[in-house]
C-alpha cells in the first residue's frame, strides 16, 4: 500500500511538473512584455546590386521569415536575441525590369510580435506614365503604432482586374500636367475629376489637386515609389498612423479623341460629389 501510494506521488509529481513546464513554454511563446522596433519596415532598391541595413532592437530572441517564394534578395542574419542586432538585406541585380517586391517579418517567439518589412526594387521614370491610362491592380492599407511599427492586424491587401474599365476608378495621365480620373466606385455611374498634377523628382512627390463639381480643389501628395511605362506605385499617409500603397497598371495609351471625349465628361458634371482620394 505504501509502494502504491508512493508511486502515485511519483506520477502526480511528474505530471505537475510537466504541466508546470507547458506553462512556462506557453508564457514564454507568448510574453506580452516582449517588445521588437525596426529602424525601418520599407526597403527602397534600384536596379543594381545592392546592399542596405537596418536595426532590429530587441528584449527577446527574434527570428525572420520570408512571406514568399522570392528569390532575388538575401537577409542575414535570419535569427538574433535580445539586444540591437544590425540585419542586411541584399538584392540581385535586375537591369531589364521596372519592378518587383517582396516582403518578410521579423516575430518573437510566439509570434506575440509581428513586424513585417517591404522589399521592393525599381526604376523610377515619371515621363513612362505620360498619355498612358492606368487602372489600380493592388492596394494595402496598415496602421502604425505609437513607435512608427506596423500594426499586424490592421495590414490589408486587395487585389483588383486593372483591366476591367466597367468598374472600379481609372487615372488617365495627360503631357501637359493635366489629367482625369474616372471613378466608379461612389455609384454605380462613372463621375470624372479634373485635375493637375506636378512630378518632382528630387523628392520622388507627386502632387496632384483634384478639381470638385463645386469648385473646390482637393490636394493629394503621395511619394512615387515606382513609375515605368507599364506600372506607377504611390505610397501616402493620409491620416496620422494611417497608410495606403498602392499599385497602378497601365490600361492603355490615350488616343487625342479619347481625350477630347474625356475633357468634355469632366465639364458636364454636376452637383457636389466627393473626391476619390489617391489609393
Amino acid at each position: 500500500m505504501n509502494r502504491v501510494s508512493t508511486t502515485r506521488q511519483t506520477e502526480m509529481k511528474i505530471r505537475n511538473t510537466l504541466f508546470l513546464a507547458l506553462a512556462l513554454l506557453s508564457l514564454a511563446g507568448c510574453n506580452k512584455e516582449d517588445s521588437i522596433l525596426l529602424s525601418t519596415q520599407d526597403l527602397k532598391f534600384g536596379l543594381g546590386n545592392e546592399t542596405q541595413t537596418f536595426i532590429v532592437r530587441a528584449n527577446c530572441k527574434w527570428t525572420i521569415t520570408q512571406n514568399d517564394a522570392a528569390d532575388w534578395y538575401t537577409i542575414s542574419p535570419m535569427s538574433g536575441r535580445a539586444k540591437d542586432s544590425i540585419v542586411t538585406v541584399t538584392v540581385k541585380a535586375y537591369p531589364d525590369g521596372d519592378f518587383r517586391s517582396s516582403t518578410f517579418t521579423v516575430a518573437s517567439p510566439g509570434e506575440h510580435i509581428r513586424r513585417r518589412v517591404f522589399v521592393s526594387q525599381n526604376k523610377l521614370d515619371f515621363d513612362g506614365i505620360k498619355n498612358k491610362v492606368f487602372g489600380v491592380s493592388e492596394l494595402e492599407h496598415w496602421i502604425t503604432d505609437f513607435y512608427g511599427q506596423i500594426i499586424e492586424e490592421e495590414y490589408k491587401h486587395w487585389e483588383y482586374d486593372p483591366y476591367d474599365t466597367t468598374q472600379g476608378h481609372l487615372m488617365y495621365f495627360f503631357d501637359n500636367g493635366t489629367g482625369i480620373q474616372r471613378n466608379r466606385t461612389l455609384h454605380d455611374y462613372a463621375i470624372y475629376f479634373p485635375f493637375v498634377y506636378e512630378y518632382d523628382a528630387i523628392n520622388r512627390n507627386l502632387h496632384i489637386e483634384f478639381q470638385l463639381a463645386n469648385d473646390s480643389i482637393e490636394k493629394y501628395d503621395a511619394e512615387v515609389l515606382c513609375a515605368s511605362d507599364s506600372l506607377y506605385r504611390v505610397f501616402h499617409e493620409y491620416k496620422s498612423h494611417r497608410f495606403e500603397r498602392a499599385d497602378h497598371r497601365k490600361v492603355g495609351t490615350i488616343t487625342p479623341s479619347e481625350k477630347a471625349l474625356l475633357m468634355q465628361k469632366a465639364s458636364k458634371r454636376e452637383g457636389k460629389e466627393g473626391i476619390y482620394r489617391i489609393k
